[in-house]
């Protein structure tokens, strides 16, 4: 299966009155629709398990690069929305999205769906971009791979073009400025298996526990850290025919 290099994700929140209503559109319309365009992997929706953050829902569209987000079919899907999307995307709140590349990767793709996801979202200092890729490459995601429980790290940096653009679907998020380009640059994902490893001293000591990585961590700005649990997972349905291709 190819290693997604580009993702889109969305951060709501989904009123409980509308719990139901928008779990039956996301799994039976919503994302059957999606991963009918050229080059989408898979979807994965969590729900929130801890953290900083102030969503309560989260959504990730897995695609084989930043194409998939920009195609035809993608576009056109977009600004056409069904009237069931109309009435469903009417009723989500805070919406955030993000259009990310992938820029730093450690570990396989697990074999069995894993059941949680940790998430870091910031900003680096300005100018220390390359700087920070470069240690989550080269040493913080091999160390933070390392500590038991954590099967995978991925660094994704957002594309402000894709990010930011504006479509029929954006409008239908209530506010005044509908659904908003996600405000962080970077964002870490983590696939696990338990979140009990998470702030015990080998996470600590797999963060920042040698003089480049204390050095480095202090360069992320505004850091968001969050945990989230697997709630519904699909598959692209070409995905099969275009691996035997």
């Amino acid at each position: 299966m190819p290693e997604p290099q580009a993702i889109t994700i969305i951060w709501s929140n989904v009123p409980k009155e509308h719990e139901e209503a928008i779990r039956k559109w996301h799994n039976l319309e919503h994302t059957t629709e999606r991963l009918e365009g050229p080059g989408y992997i898979a979807c994965r929706r969590y729900n929130r398990e801890s953290g900083e953050g102030r969503h309560g829902r989260l959504n990730i569209f897995e695609a084989e690069d930043l194409g998939a987000f920009d195609s035809p079919y993608y576009l056109r899907s977009r600004n056409d929305p069904t009237p069931w999307t109309r009435k469903s995307m009417n009723l989500v709140r805070d919406g955030e999205r993000s259009v990310c590349r992938l820029v730093a990767a450690c570990g396989a793709r697990p074999r069995i769906e894993p059941p949680y996801l940790y998430t870091v979202r910031f900003d680096p200092v300005e100018g220390a971009e390359e700087e920070v890729a470069a240690w989550y490459r080269e040493e913080h995601l091999p160390r933070m791979c390392a500590v038991e429980g954590v099967l995978r790290g991925r660094l994704y940096r957002r594309s402000d073009e894709l990010s930011n653009v504006k479509t029929a679907e954006t409008t239908l998020h209530p506010g005044k400025e509908g659904m908003l380009a996600g405000p962080r640059a970077f964002l870490a994902l983590y696939d696990m298996t338990t979140v009990d490893p998470i702030g015990t001293d080998a996470w600590r000591e797999a963060a920042v526990g040698t003089p480049r990585s204390a050095a480095t961590i202090q360069k992320l700005l505004n850091p968001v850290r969050e945990s989230w649990w697997l709630d519904f997972v699909k598959y692209a349905p070409g995905l099969i025919a275009r691996l035997g291709e």
